[in-house]
C-alpha cells in the first residue's frame, strides 16, 4: 500500500527564498493534514499537468472587479436591516449547480422599516431571476429581524438548507425543491432548533446574531452554532445534529461560550492547530474575544490566552476568514475591524504574530471579507468591504515571504443612508463558471446589492475549483469542515470548506485555486476529519472539479 506522511514543511528550496511558492528554512511550518494520504485508491484522471517556463508564461494584469449588478437583473434587489443585520449567500438552490443568491435583513434603525429576503436563481447566461415568493422564503422570514443566513444540506437529502440567524429565535428553513419548483418549509420546531429566544429589547439596537454550519464531532453530518448579544450578557449555543432531522443543545456539555462582554459579529468554524477537527472563533464588536480548541469533538478549551490572541489589539471586530497565505501548510487569519484589520500569520506552534502593518492590510473600517485567489497566481489575495461611501478594499498577495499585500480601491455605489450603511455583507462564488472569483455585497441602509464581476485579465495563469457532493461513507456535509488541496509541482495548496464565515453570510461551497505556471494539478485530495478521502491524480486545469467522480 502506497502511503505518502504528509508531516512535511512544504519541500525546503535551497535558493533562500528565489521561488516564494516554498518557504524558505526558518520560515517555519505547518502539518496541514492530520492523517496519511492514502493513494492505492486514487482515481487517474490521465492528465499530464505541464510546467510552463517564464518564457512562456504570460503574466496576469491588475486584478479588476466590475460592477454587473444591472445587466445581471438585480437592479431591483435592495438590502437592508439594522447596523449588525444582513447576510448574504451564494448557495445552489434549485440543484443546477449553479450558486444562486439568498440575502435577509431587518429592521432598519431610521424608521424601523423592515425589508424581506431575497432569493435570485442562477439562469446560467450571466443573469439572475426574481424567486423570493415562489419559494416561500418571503412568507417565512415575514416581520422576521434578520441578521446572518448560513447553507448546508443539514438534513442529507442532497440539496443545501438555510439557517437564519433572526429575533426573537433563529430559523431553520429545510428546502423541498422538486420538479415542481423552488420551495422551503419552516422546519425549526419539528429539528428542535431556533435556539432560545432573545431579548425583545435588542430589536434594532444594533444587536447581532452570527450562525454557521460545522460538524465539529466529526461524526458526518453538520451541527449548529449561533452567537448573539443577549442580556445580561453575550451568549453562544450550540446544536449537535442527531442524524435523523433533529437537533440537540449541548451548549452546556460541551462549554462553548462568547466572551463576556460586546456583540458577537465574527464567527467562524476553523482547524487552527491542523489537529483534524474544527476549532470555533467568536470575536465581539465592543466587547472581548474567544477562540474555542476542538477537543475531539467533546468539549471545547479557551485558548484565547494561550494563542496570544488576548493581546490582538482589536476594539470592534466584524468578520473573519483563513487562508494559508504563506504556503507555509497552516491557516493564517483575517478580521476586519475599524482602522486595524488585524491579519495574524500562524506561527505553527498554537500562537501567531499580527503582521498587518508589515504586510500593508490595514484599512479603514472593514465588514465583510475573504481570502480569494482573484488572479490565479496561486497566492491567496483579500477582499474586504467597507462601510458608508468609504471604497471597498482588495489586498494583492505579492507573492513573497514574509507576505506583503498591494492595496486596491474598488469603486462603490453610495450609500442612500449615510451612517445606516454600516453593515456590508459579502458573498463569492464563480457564478458565470469563467475561472474567476467574483463578489456580492450587500448593506443595511436600503441601498441595491452589488454584484461585481471578477474581469481581470489571467495571462497564462489557470485555475481549478472543487466541490464536493456526499455520496457514501455515511457523509452529509457537503463538504463543510472538510480539507482540499492541490499538489502542483513543489508546492501544496489547501482550503477548508465553510458552512457560514465572513461576516454574517455564506460563499459558494467549494474551494477556488489558482494554478499559475501550472495546467493541472499532479493530485487533488479532500480529507474530512472523521479521516475519510477522496484523492484523484493527473487532473486538468481550467475546470470545476466534482468529488466523488461519478461512477
Amino acid at each position: 500500500m502506497t502511503r505518502i506522511l504528509l508531516l512535511f514543511v512544504l519541500a525546503m528550496s535551497c535558493g533562500g527564498g528565489d521561488d516564494p511558492s516554498v518557504p524558505p528554512p526558518g520560515n517555519g511550518g505547518g502539518t496541514p493534514f492530520w492523517t496519511q494520504l492514502d493513494f492505492s485508491q486514487a482515481e487517474d484522471l490521465g492528465y499530464q499537468p505541464r510546467y510552463r517556463s517564464d518564457t512562456e508564461r504570460v503574466p496576469p494584469g491588475q486584478i479588476t472587479l466590475v460592477d454587473v449588478t444591472e445587466e445581471a437583473g438585480l437592479g431591483n434587489a435592495v438590502s437592508g436591516g439594522n447596523i449588525h443585520g444582513v447576510g448574504a449567500a451564494f448557495a445552489d438552490i434549485n440543484g443546477d449547480d449553479l450558486p444562486d443568491i439568498v440575502v435577509v435583513g431587518g429592521k432598519t434603525i431610521i424608521n424601523e422599516q423592515l425589508f424581506p429576503p431575497l432569493l435570485y436563481l442562477n439562469q446560467g447566461d450571466g443573469t439572475f431571476r426574481d424567486a423570493t415568493a415562489e419559494s416561500g422564503l418571503a412568507a417565512i422570514l415575514d416581520g422576521r429581524d434578520c441578521y446572518s443566513v448560513a447553507a448546508g444540506d443539514y438534513d442529507g437529502d442532497g440539496d443545501r438548507d438555510l439557517y437564519v440567524g433572526a429575533q426573537p429565535t433563529d430559523v431553520l428553513l429545510r428546502n423541498c425543491t422538486d420538479g415542481s419548483g423552488v420551495c422551503f418549509e419552516d422546519a425549526t420546531t419539528v429539528a428542535g432548533a431556533g435556539g432560545p429566544p432573545s431579548d425583545s429589547s435588542l430589536t434594532v439596537t444594533g444587536s447581532g446574531k452570527i450562525v454557521s454550519f460545522g460538524d465539529f464531532d466529526s461524526d458526518g453530518d453538520l451541527d449548529l452554532v449561533s452567537a448573539s448579544k443577549t442580556l445580561p450578557r453575550p451568549y453562544a449555543y450550540l446544536l449537535r445534529n442527531n442524524g435523523d432531522g433533529t437537533f440537540t443543545d449541548i451548549s452546556v456539555e460541551t462549554e462553548v461560550r462568547a466572551a463576556r462582554s460586546g456583540n458577537p459579529c465574527a464567527v467562524m468554524w476553523s482547524d487552527y492547530d491542523n489537529d483534524g477537527d474544527p476549532d470555533l472563533w467568536i470575536w465581539n464588536d465592543r466587547g472581548g474575544h474567544i477562540l474555542l480548541r476542538n477537543e475531539a469533538g467533546e468539549r471545547f478549551e479557551d485558548v484565547t490566552e494561550l494563542s496570544g490572541l488576548d493581546q490582538v489589539g482589536i476594539r470592534n471586530p466584524m468578520g473573519i476568514d483563513a487562508a494559508d497565505i504563506d504556503h507555509d501548510g497552516d491557516l493564517d487569519y483575517y478580521i476586519s475591524n475599524i482602522k486595524n484589520n488585524p491579519l495574524l500569520r500562524n506561527n505553527g506552534d498554537g500562537t501567531f504574530t499580527d503582521i498587518t502593518h508589515s504586510a500593508g492590510t490595514a484599512g479603514e473600517y472593514g465588514w465583510g471579507l475573504a481570502f480569494e485567489d482573484f488572479n490565479n497566481d496561486s497566492f491567496a489575495d483579500i477582499f474586504v468591504a467597507q462601510e458608508d461611501n468609504m471604497p471597498n478594499l482588495l489586498f494583492q498577495n505579492l507573492g513573497v515571504v514574509p507576505s506583503v499585500f498591494h492595496r486596491i480601491e474598488i469603486p462603490r455605489i453610495a450609500a442612500i443612508h449615510r451612517g445606516n450603511a454600516h453593515n456590508v455583507a459579502v458573498a463569492f462564488a464563480d457564478y458565470n463558471r469563467d475561472g474567476k472569483v467574483d463578489v456580492l455585497t450587500a448593506m443595511t441602509d436600503g441601498s441595491r446589492v452589488t454584484l461585481y464581476r471578477n474581469d481581470t485579465d489571467m495571462g497564462s495563469n489557470q485555475w481549478l475549483h472543487v466541490a464536493v457532493r456526499d455520496a457514501d461513507a455515511g457523509e452529509s456535509t457537503e463538504g463543510i469542515g472538510a480539507r482540499v488541496a492541490v499538489k502542483t509541482g513543489d508546492l501544496i495548496q489547501f482550503r477548508d470548506i465553510t458552512g457560514g464565515s465572513s461576516r454574517a453570510s455564506q460563499n459558494q461551497l467549494s474551494v477556488r485555486f489558482g494554478l499559475r505556471n501550472y495546467t493541472g494539478a499532479e493530485w487533488v485530495a479532500v480529507v474530512w476529519p472523521s479521516g475519510r478521502q477522496i484523492i484523484v491524480t493527473g487532473v486538468e486545469g481550467g475546470q470545476r472539479l466534482v468529488l466523488p467522480r461519478p461512477q
